[in-house]
């Protein structure tokens, strides 16, 4: 055998399976497929193997033929695959490498460190005793005693751990007889695993699986568990399964300890054409009612296609239906849904294209009544055909279409269909600074009305609208907080004329009386809906001012305020409602912006000057300095309707602990709509949060819940999940991410 000097070469490159394409040194014995030479590398003069293998250490030696021993800071090393020891022996014939001493080895996903090592680096197999591993892209890492490697990206582990804490953190930890890591599949699994969070056995099962990695697994959720006022204790165990990369479903059981045993079920799919949810939920005997409940709901959108003619078809369903009025009220802690009254029942096919948009609708709800505070149900449109359309300049105008046929259904009021005709005309004269549009409309309606169910009579209404929009827009250079600004005044003037007609003997079918606010004051019509046009000889007068950043083109701040000016008194009212026999409008005035570093403010006025009252107020003000820190209140007050505070706050206390809560108030109801309460401690690895909450789900009725989660960073969450809860309630809210693969410190190679 022949022995090279130390550090002779910094490298030796070697081909696999046979060194017998090696050109031969001169004085070299023949039993050595080997050439080194002082400051050079010879490249060979065969080489079958299409990943070569590099070696690099103090001490190099060659045994026969296919042998190479590698000591003192040994590196081996190809694509993809590096071995660090203090000494290495590879057998080219049949790829086995042995590493003793401060062994370490990387591969593309995963390292590992230990004291001994057999790997075959063509198969991918063997063993390392008492390893320590980090999987690179997972972010997680353990120990155990032995581990085996069963492929590429595959591996076993032998009483061992699992974590994704960083290497001197134990906060959490799967301790398993055995660790199966297939990061082909990104699945992980544990036989006999017990999971272990701040040295307290929390979690022990025969067979346990998790994810390594975001991607979806089939297998059973984490339980989840809620304790409510209504609901008493609950424990709901979801089973997930991922059909196919764009299709799953969900399978939920839930047990209620005052209701019994609800079935729920959630198919979801997606498609580049489409994309839909279905879901059903079952509770065959609810204890506390004595009734079988239910909840059905679909929900899909379609991209047709494009016809010959160019035009884009789209359709959408949405439907749903409970058993009973109260069953988001008994069966859901979500004001979003403790709050619904009417349930869609929807299909709309849309078409599209330069001219317009033309959608078929057939649309009627299911109505869930509080019994305290009932509500009539909206009208049916069965069905519902509308054309809208535009053609820009025609001529020097810009034409415009809104028409319309619609079927309205109700079980107790009057029924009947309407068409609708709306041509408009208008020229837009426009410069830099500013902008005047006449336009002129013919509004045409039928009415057929059922006799059935009403004595009114079929009628016809045809009425001309004329108005004229104009402005200015005005800047100037200014400052705010010694920063340089760029401010706008932007006056506006819009004049509307429409002749009275005598409307009181048609039918109301969704025609209302709208909030003033700076889009309806700017409109001809004083009503939304088209059973009522209101008769108008009116100018609203309208003043914007806008702080804007020049650099960024970002608005700072936005001032408005705005009223109507009624020329002749109104004579067209809806059914109930008393005469407006006033001059003017109520004042509008709005106010938003960035005040300075995290403060924004949101406040809006209606004021009426004529009865010298504030009839609607709004104020919010939210301050964010940085994510995870916001306070919010704001005051909402109408003089007919409500009285309310809100006030929503998540902080951080420091050591990881912030504070979670929200204070919502009736003064009219002298009730508390909504309060939560909780705290929430984020680290590397995991997270915590306890909540309280407690909502008015109908009028005298409220209803508490606890929620308590545990979330492992990497592998799932225990118990029930606030989240949803918390970015509703608290507006800024910021669910701390947990990052795993920044909360691992790579292990250090032995580097020269």
């Amino acid at each position: 055998m022949r022995r090279f000097p130390p550090r002779l070469v910094c490298a030796a490159l070697l081909a696999a399976g046979s060194a017998s394409g090696f050109a031969q040194s001169s004085g070299q014995s023949p039993g050595v497929g080997l050439r080194i030479e002082t400051d050079l590398i010879r490249i060979p003069i065969e080489n079958k193997d299409p990943v070569p293998l590099f070696v690099d250490a103090d001490v190099i030696r060659g045994r026969g033929r296919d042998e190479i021993e590698a000591e003192g800071d040994a590196i081996l090393r190809r694509r993809g695959q590096a071995v660090f020891a203090d000494f290495i022996r590879h057998d080219a014939a049949v790829g086995d490498v042995t590493a003793q001493g401060n062994v370490v080895l990387v591969q593309r996903r995963n390292e590992v460190l230990g004291p001994f090592l057999f790997l075959n680096i063509d198969r991918q197999t063997g063993f390392m005793d008492n390893p320590t591993y980090r999987l690179t892209e997972v972010g997680g890492r353990g120990n155990a005693e032995r581990m085996f490697f069963e492929g590429e990206d595959r591996f076993r582990v032998q009483r061992g751990r699992f974590t994704t804490c960083g290497p001197d953190d134990e906060d959490w930890y799967i301790r398993a007889d055995e660790l199966l890591i297939d990061q082909t599949r990104n699945v992980g699994t544990a036989r006999n695993g017990l999971l272990v969070f701040q040295g307290v056995p929390l979690f022990y099962a025969p067979l346990m699986s998790f994810p390594l990695s975001s991607e979806r697994k089939s297998g059973f959720l984490s339980p989840t568990f809620t304790l409510s006022g209504r609901n008493g204790p609950e424990l709901a165990l979801p089973y997930f399964w991922a059909i196919a990369p764009n299709m799953d479903y969900t399978a939920t059981t839930r047990a209620m300890a005052k209701r019994g045993l609800q079935i729920g079920n959630e198919f979801r799919y997606l498609d580049p054409a489409y994309v839909g949810e279905a879901r059903a939920e079952f509770l065959p005997s609810d204890q506390s009612t004595g009734q079988s409940r239910y909840l059905m709901s679909l929900q899909h959108r379609h991209q047709v296609g494009t016809d010959p003619l160019g035009g884009r078809w789209s359709g959408m369903l949405n439907m749903q239906k409970v058993s009973d009025d109260l069953y988001f009220r008994d069966m859901s802690t979500r004001i979003a849904l403790t709050s619904l009254t009417n349930l869609p029942r929807d299909a709309m096919l849309t078409r599209g294209d330069a001219f317009g948009t033309l959608f078929f609708r057939s649309q009627r709800f299911q109505t869930l009544q509080d019994p305290l505070a009932p509500i009539t149900p909206p009208y049916a449109r069965l069905p519902q055909v509308y054309y809208t359309g535009n053609r820009l300049d025609v001529f020097g105008t810009d034409l415009g279409l809104v028409s319309e046929y619609v079927n309205f259904s109700h079980p107790t009021l009057p029924n009947g269909q309407r068409v609708l005709v709306n041509p408009s005309v208008t020229l837009p004269l426009q410069t830099t600074f500013g902008f005047v549009r006449p336009k002129v409309a013919l509004h045409h309606t039928r009415y057929t009305m059922d006799a059935q169910t009403t004595t009114i009579g079929d009628a016809t209404r045809t009425l001309p609208i004329l108005s004229i929009d104009s402005g200015v827009v005005l800047e100037r250079d200014t400052a705010l907080f010694g920063r340089g600004m760029l401010q706008t005044l932007e006056p506006r003037l819009f004049y509307s004329y429409i002749p009275f007609r005598d409307q009181s003997r048609l039918p109301v079918f969704d025609s209302a009386l709208p909030d003033p606010n700076f889009v309806t004051l700017f409109q001809e019509n004083l009503y939304s809906g088209n059973d009522r046009i209101a008769d108008a000889n009116q100018v609203t007068a309208g003043l914007v001012s806008r702080l804007i950043d020049p650099d960024t083109g970002t608005e700072r701040i936005r001032a408005g305020i705005a009223q109507r000016f009624y020329l002749d008194a109104l004579q067209v009212t809806l059914p109930g409602s008393p005469d407006r026999g006033r001059s003017k409008s109520d004042l509008i005035g709005t106010l938003t912006g960035q005040l300075w570093r995290g403060w924004t403010l949101d406040a809006g006025l209606q004021y009426s000057s004529t009865l010298s009252t504030v009839e609607r107020q709004v104020l919010g003000v939210r301050y964010l300095p940085e994510p995870g820190m916001v306070f919010n209140a704001s005051y909402r007050y109408s003089r007919t309707q409500l009285e309310q505070i809100d006030l929503s706050t998540q902080w951080r206390l420091g050591m990881g602990w912030s504070t979670l809560s929200r204070f919502n108030y009736s003064f009219r109801d002298r009730t508390i709509l909504e309060a939560l309460a909780g705290l929430q401690y984020d680290d590397d690895c995991w997270s915590f949060r306890f909540v309280a909450n407690r909502i008015a789900v109908g009028t005298q009725q409220a209803t508490t819940a606890l929620f308590f989660q545990i979330e492992l960073g990497g592998l799932s969450r225990v118990g029930s999940n606030p989240l949803e809860l918390l970015r509703r309630s608290i507006p800024g809210y910021v669910d701390t991410e947990l990052n795993r693969s920044q909360s691992v410190t790579t292990i250090p190679h032995p580097m020269r």
